[in-house]
This record gives structure tokens, sequence and C-alpha cells, in this order.
């Protein structure tokens, strides 16, 4: 069983949060200094995403997405509502912070390849009213333009549901690593496509999960991926997490951006 992870019938925007989700650490000594952490995942430090943007529907968060450009946000294209608001500089969902930004969505180019029951090509370009003002808070991602890029060593985050089933003030983070392509697809048989990446934790079973849509797979201080879908329960460290490969998509990003 998979599923997308975008947060469809969560609570109203108080409680309606999305994290990730990670297997629980076993050692003693590191639960001792867990505190509140997401498993074996936990807070993202304060500064160290400024390129995150939290996506809502009717005061309802509902996805991630990542800052490309000062106007374009980049996104899960089953992510698609209308009427959606993009906050910049969140840290903490349940806090007006004075950092912040708020922009209404102008413009909605879902690529035209999207397949909503396959999950491919699972990727949208949202367009700001107004353009974001740049800051150390607030500040785009660069692109993944090669695929082949040897860049293993990944990190995820966003404020989606945690195995807890809990759902964090602040933007949960966890590393993750790219899982070769064979074994991603021997976990969903037929269900890879080349427009996929997958990527997981086989110790801790470190994932994202149902809210955490759209946000970034981020490696090598790139954006590699886009989260779209995975295992249902999640975390499984058996069945990674399926992410829209952005490499691929450079070209229609780029083209679509200058067009508009």
């Amino acid at each position: 069983m998979h599923c997308p992870w975008a947060s469809q019938q969560w609570p109203p925007a108080g409680t309606a949060m999305k994290t990730l989700v990670a297997a629980l650490v076993l050692i003693a000594a590191v639960q001792a200094e867990r505190k509140e952490k997401v498993l074996s995942g936990g807070p993202c430090e304060r500064m160290s995403h400024p390129y995150q943007a939290a996506l809502y529907n009717s005061g309802h968060l509902l996805c991630g997405g990542v800052l490309i450009h000062p106007s374009w946000v980049l996104t899960a294209a089953h992510c698609k509502k209308p009427n959606l608001q993009v906050y910049l500089g969140k840290h903490n969902i349940y806090e007006r912070e004075s950092f912040q930004e708020e922009s209404s969505v102008i413009q909605t180019v879902t690529h035209p390849g999207y397949n909503a029951a396959t999950h491919d090509q699972d990727i949208m370009l949202l367009r700001l009213k107004r353009p974001a003002s740049l800051s150390e808070r607030i500040r785009p991602l660069t692109l993944e333009r090669d695929c082949s890029a040897n860049r293993t060593n990944c990190h995820i985050l966003g404020w989606g549901k945690t195995a807890n089933g809990v759902f964090p003030n602040t933007i949960q983070c966890a590393d993750v690593h790219l899982v070769p392509r064979e074994v991603c697809e021997r976990a969903y048989p037929g269900q890879i496509t080349p427009n996929m990446v997958c990527a997981g934790d086989e110790k801790y079973g470190e994932d994202s999960c149902q809210g955490d849509s759209g946000g970034p797979l981020v490696c090598g201080g790139r954006l590699r991926g886009l989260i779209s879908w995975g295992n249902v329960p999640c975390g499984s460290k058996e069945k990674p997490g399926v992410y829209t490969n952005v490499c691929r998509y450079y070209q229609w990003i780029r083209k679509t951006i200058q067009a508009n």
C-alpha cells in the first residue's frame, strides 16, 4: 500500500502540522537526549531551512514546498488546490514569527505529464503574488542539474505526522541517503519511473510521511527531490520514500519561469 504524502483532512491550522517520520532510537543514552525529537530525526536548527515553504489551503496546512526563485515555489503536483497561500521563513507553525512572509499564489503550473494514478512527474510550480524579500531567513535553494551527481547523503524536512502520530510545533529534519534504483524497484515492483528517486535509512527507517508532500530532499546543498509518495505506514526500513527526481526537470523549470 502506498500513498501521496499530502495532508488532506487534518484539523485546522493550529493543530494541522506536518513533519517527518523516523524509526525509534533504541540506545538509552540517545533517548535521554532526544527530548521531543522526531524518531531518529529532530527539530531543525532555526536558521537551517531558509528555502522551506508552507502551503496552506482554507486555513489548513496542506503541503511543503521549496523556494527556488524570489517569485516561484516548487512543490508536488498532487498538492494542487485552489486559493493556496504560501508562507516563507516559518519555523514554528503555531506562532506568528516576525520574519515570516505570506503570499497568495497567482499562477499554478502543473507538469503536463503528471499522472495522479502512478504519481509520475509529480511536480508543480507556484508563482507568488509578490516576490519574497530575500534575507538569511528566506533564500532560494539551488536546483540539482546533474542526475548522476554522487551526493548520496541527504536530508529531508517538513511539518508532517510523526511516528507517534503527533504534530510538533517546529519543522523537523532527518538524515537519509539515496537508495540505488534497483533496490527501490524491488521495494515497489513496476512503480518506479525514471522521474523518481528513492531515499531512506535502513538502520532507523527515517522517512517522510503524510503532510510532508512537496517538501525538499536536499543532497549536497542542492534540491535533488520533492517528497512525493511512499509506503503506508511510513518509516519502513524496507520501503524507502519516493521523491520526484528534480534534476530531470531543470529545463522545464527554467523555461516556465522565463515564459512567465
